[in-house]
């Protein structure tokens, strides 16, 4: 039998679909009165509101974003996917920015991000409507996920005999636990963490490429769906990276450009950088801030590191990016200031 919990079906009818908020309620709250929509979801030409994931981390009051899209989706009027920082709550997993629910300082977030903090009931109401949420959406006309759109781990997730995100994740984990066992590849693993012990979080550290973590991290990532829809395609990298607070054997892969089917796919998570005049790096260095990109030219992100903006705050600047959303059929994208731009194809 098909598991419809974790795939569900994308809204018909137009959509404003919007990118990574990472608390920031203002910003939410300000595009909402941009789009038209009210607190409740209502717009006078009943357009639906779909959320791309990472709701939470690094803002202000990652509690009042989660409690505003619950109260959308709870009157009819919004969809929402999980993003790789809902994730990490389902599945206890510290990582920098979410402090807030799992009590800060702790190991890995050990930045000042003055987020409000989580009582007990928060994080219990919370993980329940998370684990209410589905990792992607799916029709014929448009589909949603927070990383990645990979058919094979689309079809795992949808034949697992699991209710919750967190039985199929430590599911995935155990498998991959086991795989790596009969492999004989424990030992090894455990001896390049004992040589390099201490320095994986450490951004000055010189780690070379560890050719047994390297090979954990990759099936870690790309033998668990939940991963990879999550926090997309990974590849062993030619030399360490550090991100995310630590240095790792694998680096991001441009999915995109192997997706060849028609369904146009709309993602969050890849930090775009709307400023033009600012140098880009990484997956986006060639590809314009308001472009569709990919083999059939039919993916795009809407994520427009908003969530960068507990560094303007620590410094006391101008907020340098805008939460926006993606307006479908008419291809616009809005931003939180009221600026409105079409999207192109690329050339």
């Amino acid at each position: 039998m098909s598991n419809q919990i974790f795939i569900q079906q994308t809204f018909d009818g137009p959509v404003d679909i919007v990118g990574d908020i990472h608390g920031e309620i203002d910003a939410l709250h300000q595009l909402l009165k941009v789009l038209g929509y009210d607190l409740q979801g209502r717009h006078p030409e009943q357009r639906k509101l779909i959320f791309v994931g990472d709701l939470c981390d690094r803002g202000p009051d990652s509690i009042a974003v989660i409690r505003q899209v619950k109260t959308l989706i709870e009157n009819g009027n919004a969809q929402c996917i999980l993003g790789n920082h809902e994730i990490n709550l389902l599945t206890d997993t510290l990582r920098e920015g979410n402090g807030w629910f799992f009590g800060s300082p702790h190991q890995d977030d050990l930045k000042t991000f003055d987020s409000v903090q989580a009582s007990i009931q928060d994080r219990a109401w919370i993980l329940e409507f998370l684990n209410s949420l589905p990792l992607a959406l799916d029709a014929p006309h448009l589909r949603i996920v927070h990383a990645c759109w990979d058919t094979q781990a689309i079809q795992q997730l949808k034949s697992v005999p699991f209710n919750s995100i967190r039985q199929a994740y430590d599911y995935f984990v155990l498998k991959n636990e086991l795989e790596l066992q009969t492999l004989g590849f424990d030992e090894y693993i455990q001896s390049e963490q004992q040589q390099y012990q201490g320095q994986f979080k450490d951004p000055a550290a010189s780690i070379p490429l560890l050719k047994y973590i390297a090979e954990k991290e990759l099936r870690d990532q790309m033998q668990n769906p939940i991963r990879t829809l999550s926090s997309g395609a990974e590849k062993i990298a030619q030399r360490p990276v550090y991100a995310g607070g630590r240095w790792r054997m694998i680096d991001r892969l441009p999915w995109w450009e192997r997706y060849t089917d028609r369904i146009p796919v709309v993602i969050g998570h890849y930090w775009r950088n709307f400023k033009t005049t600012e140098e880009k790096s990484g997956l986006f260095k060639h590809i314009d801030a308001l472009q569709w990109f990919g083999q059939q030219q039919n993916v795009f992100c809407v994520d427009y590191s908003v969530g960068r903006r507990y560094r303007d705050r620590q410094q006391q600047a101008e907020f340098a990016h805008h939460l926006g959303a993606l307006r479908l059929p008419e291809n616009l994208v809005i931003f939180e200031d009221g600026q409105q731009y079409f999207t192109q194809k690329m050339t």
